[in-house]
Order: C-alpha cells, then structure tokens, then sequence
C-alpha cells in the first residue's frame, strides 16, 4: 500500500514550499547540487570505491547541462519510517525534455540528504533552475516488520546527524 502525499510529509525536512511539493501521491523533491564524475567506480561483493566527483556551479540560477549522467543531491532531509520502502521517481516534465533519474530502494530507517543519478539523454541538453522540483518520493508500507532498519554507508548522508538528535 502506497501512503498518501500529506501522510509521507511527515517523514521530509527541509521542503522548500510545502504547499507546492506535497502531490496526491507524494512529495517532490528539489535539487540542492549537481555533479559530474571524475574517475571510475568500483564495486565489489564485498567492498565498493565511489568515483571523486566535482559540484557544477549554477550560473545565474540554472545549470545548463549537455547529456550525459551526473550525481545529484536532493534539497530535502529524508527519514524513511521503519515499516516502509521509499521510492523516488523522475517528474514527468523532466521525462518529456529527454532526462531522467535513476534511484535505488530507500530502505526501512534510512536518514539523510539523498543522492540520485541524472541522465540527460536530450541532444541538446536541458536547463535546471536551482531548487527545481525534480523527483517525486512515494513510499510504500511493507506487509510486515522489516528483520533489521538500515544503517549501512549512506545512513545520514549528506547531514550533520548530531544536529538533528
């Protein structure tokens, strides 16, 4: 069962208008920064090394991106409730100008400032306005109590978890 918009508001810090961000079905998260990849990643089954990544600047309150995938950082404080997934999907608007975002699962009890994958796939690029709503977070309740919460590398990401306690 998916929660409402209103009901998963309770569960985001940080929205820039709430009134505009909290749809039927979710919440809209915006963009805080946008980087590009430097050097390769490695994964492994057991260990993992994120490539060094560099912060685009906005100019005059856009990024102006030519294709290609880029690491983005939501605006939004996130703290996944313990009986539920989250799932975090582009906005349709950015789907009809030729980019997307790929996102992994959020799981039970995870904590921090998301990151998410941007591809801009249109040929001719696409322009971001800084704080644009760009992502829609829905969450989905599980059938039953989880064995454990996350709290592996990402676990508050992004924010100081000092002074959120």
């Amino acid at each position: 069962m998916a929660l409402p918009g209103i009901e998963i508001r309770r569960y985001i810090e940080e929205l820039v208008n709430e009134e505009d961000q909290v749809q039927p079905g979710g919440v809209d998260l915006t963009i805080l920064k946008i980087s590009t990849f430097k050097e390769k990643g490695e994964i492994g089954f057991t260990h993992k090394k994120l490539p060094k990544t560099k912060e685009i600047k906005p100019i005059n309150g856009y990024w102006k991106l030519p294709p290609g995938p880029y690491k983005i950082t939501y605006n939004e404080i996130v703290k996944i409730p313990e009986n539920a997934i989250g799932i975090c999907l582009p906005r349709s608007s950015l789907l009809r100008m030729g980019a997307t975002i790929f996102s992994a699962v959020w799981d039970p009890g995870y904590m921090g400032r998301g990151e998410g994958l941007l591809i801009v796939f249109n040929p001719n690029g696409i322009r971001i306005q800084e704080r644009a709503k760009i992502a829609q977070l829905i969450l989905i309740k599980l059938s039953g109590k989880p064995h454990r919460v996350y709290r592996g590398t990402y676990y508050g990401e992004n924010i100081n978890l000092n002074k959120l306690r």
